[in-house]
């Protein structure tokens, strides 16, 4: 097969109907990955996993449970850094083939700030906090590569039946069926036009007049290709919170926050393909490809709110019991995202889309909306002596979550998060041992996948459970009740799958991610 003549093609109809098409692929995946967050914020309550519900003299508590300010002693103000590291240990899978990689990156930045003021009162109590915190990173990159003799990304650019349209032009002599006849494909699917702009994929005409349902062949049909791919992602989300508490009776302690939570994600996954043994070299029906880049880019700003309230009671001497309920967060997110393909052949000839300022398929910006599911927690607070015991439980139902846009229905990407997410129940631990001027703390908590573990909602097959487990540890030096130093660490772990296309065979990536965070703050009692 030999490359197309490319006086044959007119890139204007495709456009006419891509405008027609969503912008991006948002799914109740990218939903997951916004919304999921850390189990604490704050140093202190890092090292004890996040356990806090049952109410916690802290400026956490703005996180965990609002009642708990209430508790504070005094004034408080508390500031602090925090650190991740985040492994990805990955293998690369095609049938028997296996081939394993590893890459880690670090983020670092401010953990929380915030300042507590307990209002003077004759009776009962009453204090008002504001705080920064950081409540989740997006940080990690994927490195991956391997041989695969099976399939290639060019497949992927093939569109599906009803996914493109031809028109036929009889050419300069007005007759059809003759050789000068000039025969353009138009594309409903933004990377089969892009595919074909660039020779990734090309229309066999001779399977067209015989009536094939999808008449076109890809760069690679033959032998086998080399594959790698890094997936990068970045950014990070933060909450800023504004709250209130007071004791309601004798024991009762009341608080309402009301959160702005916001960040920023970018992802950049950049995919080459190399036909490394010239299996394709233009001869015995093949097209003479040498390689490929295809690129993608996405940065997404987001902004929500919404309200946190809880109730703490001192249902006995040295136990606490507390309750809280958040409202749906209600995100607004601005997407801008942008696709690069680049082709390279045997005789030099090179081709790529997305470079040029006209190159608007596959590029632009979407708006959208994000509607979280309510959150409904309990924990429970014992004190024995020096050593304080915490246990929480946190009740989400991710099939409530809901994606919106004033320009696309979602129907289909709602129905999917309806019928492929679940409840669960997160879980956290904590116990805190104090010795004369000095606290340790250990914690640990667990955050069950929403996903129903027999599909993926991206690539339809089986996929790897992703619950995440928590491991904390931390230390605190107490000066005279009025100056604390805060040490905490912990250790997330989760697996995960990476599709880098969906054709039938295609190759998994299988992740193992390992996240650890340290964080370093102070707390000042006035």
């Amino acid at each position: 097969m030999s490359r197309r003549n490319w006086t044959t093609h007119i890139a204007a109809l495709s456009l006419t109907i891509l405008l027609a098409q969503p912008a991006f692929a948002q799914d109740g995946e990218d939903a997951l990955r916004f919304t999921a967050r850390q189990p604490s914020v704050g140093v202190r309550a890092l090292g004890l996993g996040g356990a806090g519900t049952a109410g916690i003299a802290d400026l956490s508590a703005l996180y965990t449970n609002p009642a708990g300010l209430a508790y504070l002693k005094g004034s408080l103000f508390s500031g602090g850094l925090t650190s991740f590291t985040t492994d990805d240990d990955a293998i690369y899978s095609l049938g028997t083939f296996r081939n394993g990689s590893s890459n880690d990156v670090s983020d670092t930045g401010l953990d929380h700030l915030g300042y507590a003021h307990r209002v003077p009162t004759r009776r009962g109590a009453l204090a008002i906090a504001a705080s920064y915190q950081r409540v989740q990173t997006f940080s990690r990159e994927l490195f991956f590569s391997g041989t695969n003799d099976a399939n290639s990304a060019t497949e992927f650019f093939l569109p599906l039946p009803g996914e493109f349209e031809i028109d036929e032009d009889p050419g300069n002599d007005g007759i059809a069926g003759t050789a000068d006849d000039v025969f353009t494909p138009s594309f409903s699917r933004a990377l089969s036009f892009i595919g074909f702009e660039t020779f990734g994929i090309d229309l066999d005409i001779d399977a067209y007049e015989a009536g094939d349902d999808v008449p076109f062949f890809p760069a690679v049909t033959t032998g086998s290709v080399m594959q790698q791919g890094v997936v990068s992602e970045e950014g990070s989300m933060h909450e800023f919170s504004l709250g209130t508490a007071f004791e309601a009776s004798r024991g009762v302690m009341v608080g309402v926050t009301l959160n702005v939570p916001y960040g920023k994600w970018e992802y950049s996954r950049v995919f080459d393909e190399d036909d490394f043994q010239n299996d394709n070299d233009g001869l015995a029906g093949t097209v003479d490809f040498d390689a490929l880049t295809w690129t993608e880019t996405v940065q997404s700003e987001l902004v929500g709110v919404n309200l946190r309230a809880g109730v703490s009671l001192e249902a006995a001497r040295d136990f606490k019991v507390g309750f809280t309920i958040e409202t749906p967060t209600f995100y607004s997110i601005s997407e801008d995202f942008a696709t690069f393909l680049e082709t390279r052949f045997d005789d030099g000839f090179e081709s790529s889309y997305g470079f040029d300022f006209d190159d608007d398929v596959g590029n632009g910006t979407f708006d959208y909306e994000i509607t979280t599911p309510w959150r409904l927690g309990a924990g429970l607070a014992y004190r024995l002596g020096d050593l304080t015991l915490l246990a929480d439980a946190e009740f989400v139902d991710w099939s409530q979550m809901e994606l919106g846009s004033d320009d696309f229905a979602f129907f289909q990407e709602n129905q999917d998060i309806s019928q492929n997410l679940q409840q669960v129940v997160n879980t956290r631990f904590g116990a805190e041992y104090k010795i004369s001027d000095f606290v340790v703390r250990g914690g640990i908590g667990y955050q069950p996948d929403p996903r129903d573990i027999r599909v993926d909602l991206r690539t339809d097959v089986n996929s790897v459970d992703r619950d995440k487990m928590f491991f904390s540890a931390g230390f605190s030096y107490l000066r005279q009740g009025k100056f604390a130093i805060d040490l905490g660490w912990s250790q997330e772990r989760f697996d995960d799958r990476y599709a880098p296309y969906n054709v039938s065979g295609a190759p998994v990536v299988d992740e193992e991610i390992v996240r650890n965070r340290a964080s370093l703050g102070v707390r000042v009692f006035i």
